[in-house]
């Protein structure tokens, strides 16, 4: 049972993702039954990939999928209409180009991988020594700093997303606390800028068994001024819509969020943390 008021989920990936299976008016379905006010759709579009994933196709197909579920749960849900762009800042014009394409509510900024680089699930971490795991996340938090400071999505995804699979390949002594000199910088230029951090909350249910970021950085950003905080559960099934956002909802209460925000025409629009 749901224990807070007018929930948002608003990061969630339907078939037209290259890692999806349902399409957004299945997943709309479970949202309703999860008892969720407001979704947002944000199907993959990792810019490097564009020709490996046939994304043209897929943003076009995603575009269509998420109107049509708009119109079949209008009066059930509110359905915005989004995208994660991954890795925007490895070919700005094409990202400027795409995003130009269709009218967006919301406009997720990540990154998954390093460049000219798999995904970091991808990596095989049991082959790599601390120091060249260190190595990584020194481009990565880099490669966060110049995403933030592209400033053209709404809000930052999974800040501490390399983790996810760092943890799981066994590795539980490394230590992000190095790396709290250039998180702050990342969160002051998402502050400066009206950007917003998400709390995705996949992680709880992964060996990780933590939300991306955690606690101490939502605490942090909220230290330094944030006021913007999205969540998301990242699903790629029905079953996961919804997954964890209680959590969510409970840490940023803790850090002293007052309002959790969604994204509509690109404008935030807050909502109170009510039980």
């Amino acid at each position: 049972m749901a224990i807070y008021k007018n929930r948002i989920d608003l990061h969630m990936h339907t078939s037209s993702s290259f890692d999806g299976n349902y399409s957004a008016t299945l997943m709309c379905g479970a949202a309703v039954e999860n008892g969720l006010a407001t979704i947002a759709f944000t199907d993959h579009f990792d810019v490097d990939f564009y020709e490996r994933h046939n994304l043209e196709f897929r943003q076009k197909s995603s575009y269509e999928d998420i109107n049509c579920a708009r119109k079949e749960f209008e009066n059930k849900i509110q359905v915005l209409r989004g995208i994660e762009m991954g890795q925007p800042t490895y070919d700005l014009a094409l990202t400027e180009k795409s995003l130009a394409r269709y009218e967006y509510d919301f406009v997720i900024g990540s990154i998954h991988n390093l460049r000219q680089m798999p995904d970091f699930c991808e990596l095989d971490y049991l082959n790599l020594t601390q120091d060249d795991v260190y190595s990584l996340l020194d481009k990565y938090f880099n490669e966060m700093l110049i995403l933030a400071k592209w400033n053209g999505f709404d809000t930052l995804a999974h800040l501490t997303y390399p983790m996810r699979y760092i943890v799981q390949s066994g590795r539980f002594n490394t230590d992000l606390t190095r790396y709290d000199d250039i998180t702050d910088e990342i969160f002051k230029t998402l502050i400066s800028n009206g950007k917003a951090l998400e709390i995705n909350t996949s992680g709880l249910r992964q060996p990780i068994g933590k939300t991306m970021p955690t606690e101490n950085y939502v605490r942090r950003f909220r230290e330094l001024g944030g006021e913007l905080l999205t969540l998301g559960s990242d699903a790629h099934f029905t079953e996961h819509v919804g997954a964890g956002i209680d959590s969510g909802y409970e840490i940023a209460e803790s850090c002293g969020f007052e309002y959790v925000t969604y994204f509509k025409n690109r404008k935030p629009v807050q909502v109170k943390i009510e039980k």
